[in-house]
């Protein structure tokens, strides 16, 4: 079994939205009900889908000219992330869940799906202007750390969205760091990037488990040192709130890793014993228990076939 975090959050909200989203959805398998779970666990909140071009254009255009040793500029950015933004708002009007024939790769970069069209009258022009808005925000207030952005492209290696994963607790752990930069004579940095409205959230969890991920990981072939070599307290943790913002170093003590590495421990021996040793077509929607919370239900993108398996 994969744990990541996300799946941990899903599965302590809502055993029954975790089995839909990491036990029944499938892209490739041949009963509908598999895919129209993996096509609904795509569907995202207009400030989610906001996040996901934002991650998107940092990932591919600014870390893309960082690592060509440019500093990028933010007309060029802007124009790419307006035009990111409003081919796939085109094809989250068009409701790719209406052409089940279509994968999801098949769409590339245009791909975006929106809770409020599968189950609404979709998004407003309100809530359009200000998805844009902050976009535009995020990346004016990245671009505009132009020091940070400087050490970012002294980086040896940049690697943005990378996959590192290993096996402990029974489980396979995988992570995805936004960014992950290697240098010639420094410690390896990771740095997260957030774009919540409120700084209500942090990181530290998140950035901990990324961090023994990354000492824990088989090294990639590409890897300019073994992460392992390093010292926990080595690896620097960065997290940048990009509309509040601010940027934070974060320092973790063995307190902070232990409790991480419990986190991890609970909460995967928690979803094993969920699954009992079954495999994913011995499984029922009845063996995971929903949410007594209405307003968990209301938000979820599996309400529709998750109130017509109880009717």
């Amino acid at each position: 079994m994969k744990w990541s975090l996300s799946a941990a959050k899903t599965f302590r909200k809502c055993q029954r939205e975790w089995y839909f989203r990491h036990c029944l959805a499938s892209p490739t398998a041949n009963d509908p009900a598999r895919r129209d779970a993996f096509n609904l666990g795509k569907l995202q909140t207009v400030a989610g889908w906001r996040g996901s071009v934002v991650d998107d254009i940092i990932s591919r255009t600014v870390v893309g000219t960082l690592k060509a040793r440019k500093m990028p500029e933010t007309g060029g950015v802007l124009s790419e992330a307006r035009r990111i933004f409003d081919m796939q708002l085109d094809t989250a009007r068009k409701h790719p869940l209406r052409e089940p024939d279509m994968p999801v790769s098949s769409w590339g970069r245009s791909y975006a799906a929106l809770a409020s069209v599968e189950y609404g009258d979709g998004p407003t022009m309100d809530e359009i202007d200000r998805a844009w808005t902050e976009i535009s925000e995020a990346l004016r207030n990245l671009l505009r750390r132009r020091n940070f952005l400087e050490r970012l492209s002294a980086a040896k290696i940049l690697m943005p969205q990378r996959t590192l994963q290993y096996a402990d607790y029974g489980v396979t752990v995988v992570v995805v760091p936004d960014l992950v930069a290697f240098y010639e004579d420094e410690p390896p940095a990771i740095v997260d990037w957030k774009t919540h409205a409120v700084g209500t959230s942090d990181a530290w969890l998140q950035l901990a488990i990324y961090s023994s991920a990354l000492r824990r990981c088989k090294p990639h072939k590409d890897f300019p040192e073994a992460p392992s070599a390093r010292a926990p307290d080595e690896i620097r943790l960065v997290e940048v709130q990009l509309l509040l913002d601010r940027m934070r170093r974060h320092e973790l003590d063995d307190e902070d890793r232990a409790s991480a590495d419990d986190y991890i421990a609970e909460s995967a021996t928690a979803m094993l014993a969920a699954l009992d040793g079954r495999k994913g077509h011995e499984l029922a929607v009845e063996d995971f228990p929903a949410s007594p919370f209405e307003t968990v239900c209301e938000n979820c993108v599996f309400k529709r076939i998750c109130w017509e398996r109880q009717a």
